[in-house]
């Protein structure tokens, strides 16, 4: 069986009199790749708070931006500490 591990993001930003316009999905596979989307689920409050949405789509996008470094930087690391041995030396 061959499991896929991914770390996932989600959140709903609503206006100031609490209606939801936006639905926010992200998401960092095993091999660190990020992929964000959003839904826009109510136009007209959404033209009513365009800064907010663009703030806050900025927000989400660096936040699973900053998960994706992380597990890269984790691969990274996890490459570099695995050593082979050869026989006569050991190559990492």
């Amino acid at each position: 069986m061959d499991i896929k591990q991914s770390i996932s993001f989600s959140a709903q930003l609503q206006a100031a009199d609490n209606k939801p316009f936006v639905n926010f999905n992200g998401s960092v596979d095993e091999s660190a790749v990020p992929s964000v989307n959003y839904y826009i689920s109510n136009q007209d409050v959404y033209r009513a708070n365009t800064k907010l949405f663009r703030d806050s789509l900025t927000t989400f996008q660096n936040t699973v931006f900053d998960a994706a470094d992380k597990k890269a930087t984790e691969l990274a690391s996890q490459a570099s500490d695995t050593t082979v041995t050869t026989g006569e030396t050991d190559v990492k």
